[in-house]
C-alpha cells in the first residue's frame, strides 16, 4: 500500500503534472464528488509529490489539465507566469524584463486564446499590474491549467485553454513575508496574513511590488541620427528608458461556516503600475521618453452555500467591478538612437503622439449551480455575464491629437452560459457531456473608408453561437490512465483585439468570433516499486481545426495589428517523463511540438495563397524542459535542510512572418540554463535562497526581435509562520 507522504524533491520543477479535471476537483471546493478510495494514485510537481483519496478524485476526471502546487514555490523568485513556463506543452512569451508583456503559448494557441481566472472568476479587463508575469507564486495555493477542452464551470470564451489561479481559503492564522534583490537593481516582495476567528470570521490581506530598472544589455540594430536610417548590422547596447514599478493590495474579509452560507466574503483590491516604454513591437525602433500609467479598484463579492435547500445541491455566486485608468505619454518632439541621443523631431510624439487617457469598467458575476443525484450522477449549470465599457477622457489635449474614433463609445458585452452532465459508475470510467451557448454584443468604431484616407463611423455587431463537447476517461488498469476529449469552441475576440490599446495595439471592431474543434487524447503511467523508485509518463496529442482564426502581426512602425485570417490546422502533442528517488533526487524533462499550419488555400483576390500551408509565423512549435533537483537533510541542524536545482529550457527557431511570403527573418534556436540553492532551518520557518538565471548568457528571445535579459542573479529571504 502506497504511503500518504509529501516528497520535497527540490525547487527548480515547480510543477504538479497532475492529470486533472476542473469538473473533479472544481476550483470553488469538489464537495459534490464521490470518495473513490480503491486507487491511492499521485500527483506530481517535479517538486510535490502527494499521495492519497484526495488525489485521486482528481486524477479519475475525464478533462486534461495540470496544477501547479504554487505553496511549495515561495522561496523562490517565480511569478505565476514563471512557474507555468515548467509545464509541459506551456511557453511563456516575454516582451522584455521585469513588467513586460507576457503571453502564454498553449498546445498553438497564444495570447488571448488562453484565458486567466482567479478561483473560478474571469479575469478579462483586470489591471495589467495584476497579470501573471507580476503576481508572486505565492499569492496563489495552486495554478490549474486546462488544455484544449474547457469545462462549463469557467464560464469564459476559450478554445485554447484557461489557467485558474486557485487562493488559499483554508481556515488557519499565517505570516509570510519575502524580500529580493537581484540583477538591473531590481527589488521584489511580498506580505501574506489571515486570520481566521472562532465564529467564522475570516481576514486576508495580501501585498506585493516589483521594481527595476531593466537596464540589461541588448543587441539590436539602430538609428543613425545623422542621416535617420537604421543599421544593417545590430550593435550591443543597455537598455536606458524602461524603468518598472508596480504595486498591488487585496483585502477580504467576511465569514465562513454559517448555517445560511459556507463563504460570504468581500474583497477590496488596488494596483498601480508605471512603465517606461522602451521601444516598440520591433526593437529597432527606439524611445526615450514614452510612458504608461495605470491604476485599479476592485470590489468584489463571494457567496457559496452547499446543501441549498436540499442534500447535494450547491450554489456559488461571485461578482467584481473592475475601475482601471491608462494613461499613454508620449509628447517628446525626438528621434533617440539605442546610444541614448537624440536629434529635435518637426513634430510632436516619438511615434504615435498622445497624452490620452481611458477608463474600463467591467462587470463580471458568475453564478454556478451543481446538483448531485447519488453518488454516479452529476449536474453543472453556469452562467457567466461579462459586460465592458472604455471612455477616452474629452480633455483639449486629446482633442486636440486625435482623431473623432477617439471618442466614439467601445463596449463589449458577453453572457455565456453552460449545462453539463458527468456520469460516474465507478473507480475505472466516467464520462462527461456539455452544451454552451454565446451571446455578444460589440460597440465600436469601424473604418468605412474605401481609399487610404481613414473615415470612422460607430457601429454595432450581435451574434450568437452554440458550443458542446463530451469527454471521458478510462483506467484499464492501476498504473495507466486514459482520457479523450472533444468541444465545438469558440473564443470572442478580446478588447485589445477589438478596440486596442490606445498606442500601438490597433483595435478592429469587426473581428469575428474564432471557431475551432478541438481533440485531445492523453495517457498517463504512474509507477512506484521498493516504496522508493517512481516513474512518471505522461503524452498528449492534440487536433486543433479552426475557422476565422485571429492572427497578430507586426507592421513596419511596430504596430500589433489583429486580423481573422481564415483556416488554421493544428497537430501536435506533448510528453513528459520524471524519475523520483523517495524526497530526496528528481530528474525528468518535457518535449512539445504544435505544427500549426494555414489551410487557406486561396487569398482575397481568389489566386492560389503562396503562404498556403506554412506554419502560423511568430509561433514557437517546438520546445522543451529538462530538470533535476537533490535534497540534503539536517544541514547544520535536524530541521534544516538544502536543495540544490537545475533546470534547462530549449526553444527551436521558428520564422518571424509567412515563410511564403520570401520569410527571410526568424527567432533563433535558443538554450537557457538556470541553477538554483535553497537553505530552508527550522522546517522552513526562515529560508534563504540564491538563484543564477540564463547563466550561461544566452540571446533569449519570444517574440520577434524582443530581447529577454542575459546572465542574472537574485537572492531572497523569506519569514513563514502558520498554526
Amino acid at each position: 500500500m502506497i504511503k500518504k507522504k509529501l516528497l520535497l524533491l527540490g525547487i527548480t520543477v515547480p510543477m504538479l503534472l497532475l492529470s486533472a479535471d476542473v469538473a473533479a476537483q472544481h476550483p470553488h471546493d469538489g464537495h459534490y464528488r464521490p470518495d473513490t478510495t480503491a486507487l491511492k494514485r499521485t500527483q506530481r510537481l517535479g517538486e510535490v509529490v502527494v499521495r492519497g483519496k484526495y488525489v485521486d478524485r482528481v486524477n479519475k476526471s475525464a478533462y486534461n489539465a495540470v496544477a501547479i502546487d504554487t505553496r511549495k514555490l515561495r522561496n523562490t523568485n517565480l511569478d505565476l507566469a514563471h512557474a507555468l513556463d515548467r509545464v509541459a506543452g506551456i511557453k511563456i512569451r516575454e516582451e522584455g524584463g521585469v513588467g513586460s508583456a507576457v503571453q502564454l503559448n498553449l498546445n498553438g494557441f497564444t495570447g488571448q486564446h488562453v484565458k486567466v481566472f482567479i478561483d473560478g472568476m474571469p479575469m478579462d479587463n483586470s489591471n495589467t499590474s495584476f497579470g501573471l508575469n507580476n503576481i508572486p507564486a505565492g499569492f496563489a495555493s495552486q495554478l490549474q491549467v486546462y488544455k484544449g477542452v474547457v469545462p462549463v464551470d469557467f464560464g469564459g470564451d476559450a478554445i485554447g485553454g484557461v489557467i485558474n489561479i486557485v487562493t488559499d481559503h483554508s481556515p488557519r492564522t499565517y505570516v509570510d513575508a519575502s524580500y529580493s534583490y537581484g540583477s538591473f537593481n531590481t527589488h521584489r516582495s511580498n506580505i501574506a496574513l489571515g486570520w481566521t476567528g472562532k465564529r467564522g470570521f475570516v481576514v486576508r490581506f495580501n501585498a506585493y511590488q516589483n521594481y527595476s530598472d531593466n537596464d540589461y544589455k541588448v543587441k539590436t540594430q539602430w538609428t543613425d541620427l545623422s542621416n535617420s536610417t537604421i543599421s544593417n548590422e545590430e550593435g550591443w547596447f543597455r537598455r536606458f528608458h524602461d524603468r518598472y514599478h508596480n504595486e498591488a493590495v487585496v483585502l477580504q474579509a467576511g465569514l465562513v461556516n454559517k448555517s445560511w452560507a459556507n463563504k460570504l466574503l468581500f474583497g477590496l483590491q488596488y494596483t498601480h503600475e508605471y512603465a517606461q516604454v522602451q521601444n516598440a513591437n520591433l526593437m529597432k525602433i527606439v524611445f526615450g521618453g514614452k510612458l504608461r500609467k495605470n491604476w485599479g479598484l476592485t470590489p468584489s463579492l463571494l457567496y457559496e452555500k452547499r446543501n441549498l435547500f436540499t442534500r447535494g445541491l450547491n450554489l456559488r455566486l461571485s461578482a467584481r467591478y473592475d475601475y482601471t485608468t491608462t494613461n499613454n505619454v508620449d509628447t517628446l518632439s525626438r528621434t533617440y538612437s539605442w546610444t541614448g541621443q537624440w536629434i529635435p523631431k518637426a513634430s510632436q510624439g516619438e511615434g504615435a503622439t498622445s497624452l490620452a487617457e481611458f477608463t474600463g469598467k467591467t462587470l463580471t458575476a458568475v453564478a454556478n449551480l451543481t446538483y448531485r443525484i447519488g453518488d454516479q450522477h452529476f449536474f453543472t449549470l453556469n452562467e457567466t455575464y461579462i459586460n465592458f465599457h472604455r471612455h477616452t477622457t474629452d480633455n483639449s489635449a486629446n482633442r486636440a491629437m486625435t482623431s473623432a474614433a477617439t471618442f466614439m463609445r467601445r463596449i463589449n458585452i458577453k453572457d455565456i452560459t453552460g449545462l453539463s452532465y458527468q456520469f460516474i459508475p465507478n473507480t475505472e470510467w466516467n464520462a462527461t457531456a456539455f452544451v454552451k451557448y454565446y451571446d455578444t454584443h460589440v460597440t465600436g468604431p469601424v473604418n468605412v473608408s474605401q481609399t487610404t484616407r481613414a473615415q470612422y463611423e460607430e457601429q454595432q455587431r450581435h451574434s450568437q453561437a452554440l458550443g458542446f463537447g463530451a469527454a471521458g476517461t478510462w483506467t484499464p488498469w492501476r498504473d495507466l490512465q486514459v482520457k479523450l476529449s472533444y468541444e465545438r469552441a469558440l473564443r470572442l475576440p478580446s478588447e485589445w483585439e477589438l478596440f486596442g490599446d490606445g498606442d500601438y495595439e490597433e483595435g478592429d471592431a469587426v473581428l469575428k468570433p474564432e471557431k475551432s474543434n478541438n481533440v485531445n487524447l492523453n495517457f498517463n503511467y504512474e509507477h512506484t516499486f521498493a516504496d522508493a523508485h517512481t516513474i512518471v509518463a505522461e503524452l498528449g496529442l492534440n487536433y486543433r481545426n479552426i475557422q476565422d482564426y485571429i492572427i497578430r502581426t507586426i507592421n513596419a512602425k511596430g504596430v500589433a495589428v489583429s486580423t481573422n485570417h481564415g483556416h488554421v490546422l493544428g497537430k501536435g502533442f506533448d510528453a513528459a517523463v520524471h524519475y523520483l528517488y523517495k524526497d530526496i533526487f528528481t530528474i525528468g524533462g518535457n518535449y512539445s511540438m504544435q505544427n500549426m499550419r494555414n489551410r487557406e488555400r486561396y487569398n482575397a483576390n481568389g489566386a492560389l495563397s503562396v503562404t498556403f500551408n506554412n506554419r502560423v509565423p511568430n509561433l514557437p512549435y517546438a520546445f522543451g524542459n529538462m530538470d533535476a533537483s537533490y535534497t540534503l537533510k539536517h544541514v547544520f541542524g535536524k530541521y534544516n535542510k538544502l536543495t540544490i536545482g537545475y533546470d534547462m529550457r530549449y526553444v527551436h527557431r521558428f520564422y518571424r512572418s509567412w515563410s511564403g511570403d520570401g520569410a527571410k527573418l526568424y527567432v533563433p534556436e535558443q538554450y537557457s540554463h538556470d541553477a538554483n540553492l535553497t537553505y530552508s532551518i527550522y522546517g522552513g520557518r526562515y529560508n534563504i535562497s540564491i538563484e543564477a538565471n540564463n547563466f550561461t548568457n544566452s540571446l533569449l528571445y519570444d517574440n520577434y526581435s524582443l530581447q529577454k535579459p542575459g546572465r542574472n542573479f537574485a537572492i531572497k529571504f523569506r519569514y513563514s509562520w502558520s498554526k
